[in-house]
């Protein structure tokens, strides 16, 4: 029997950290209302960096520092991607918590979607905090090589 900081199991601890979050004045519903405030918050910053830089790459003229615009870009945008995905697991994680409180709201509403047959194919935070940014980097990164070695100008 694992007593790690005197819980039973990793459930056991998660259980009464859980229940514990409802006893303050700063509910799971209010973290969930300011975590998804922040993560649709970055999203929209990273799509303000990645069109700033789409901008200045293509718009301007020298060729010869253009590939620099899209390697920056590609680093800058990584490094927001990093902020954008903690946001992301930690609003997933949220919604996994309240998908399995019996009694909450979006509980509820999930059952009468599947009730009515609406079957989930993707998750939008996945789309906005892995997809999205990911093809924006991989795009900005091609584009640099292939400005770098001439393939485009």
């Amino acid at each position: 029997m694992d007593t790690t900081n005197g819980y039973e199991t990793h459930a056991d601890e998660e259980k009464q950290i859980i229940i514990s979050l409802d006893a303050s004045d700063w509910t799971i519903n209010n973290e969930r209302e300011f975590s998804d405030n922040l993560f649709v918050g970055r999203f929209n910053f990273f799509l303000v960096v990645f069109s700033l830089f789409a901008t200045a790459g293509f718009a301007n003229n020298f060729t010869q520092h253009k590939s620099w615009v899209f390697y920056f870009g590609t680093i800058l945008l990584f490094f927001c991607w990093l902020l954008l995905y903690r946001s992301y697991q930690k609003i997933d994680k949220i919604m996994r918590i309240i998908f399995k409180m019996e009694g909450h709201p979006a509980t509820k509403l999930e059952r009468l979607l599947k009730l009515e047959g609406y079957k989930s194919r993707f998750k939008a935070g996945l789309l906005m905090g892995v997809i999205i940014p990911w093809g924006c980097i991989l795009f900005f990164l091609s584009i640099a090589i292939m400005v770098q070695y001439g393939y485009i100008s």
